[in-house]
């Protein structure tokens, strides 16, 4: 399994959100991250996040966890 940082942004107000996923290969990624809340206090927006938006980054030192 491999670990990324997936950053994305916020449809509503624009604030560029990350958070870390552990990838199988087996499993892949999903079409869309479900719930995902911005951070940005004055949006708090909850909402779903399409893979297709989202950058993931490999996570240095986090292979094969």
């Amino acid at each position: 399994m491999q670990a990324y940082l997936v950053e994305w942004e916020c449809p509503s107000c624009g604030r560029k959100q990350s958070f870390r996923r552990v990838v199988s290969e087996e499993d892949g990624w999903p079409n869309k991250f479900e719930d995902l809340q911005c951070k940005n206090e004055d949006c708090g927006q909850v909402q779903d996040v399409p893979f297709r938006v989202c950058t993931p980054t490999p996570v240095e030192g986090m292979e094969e966890i």
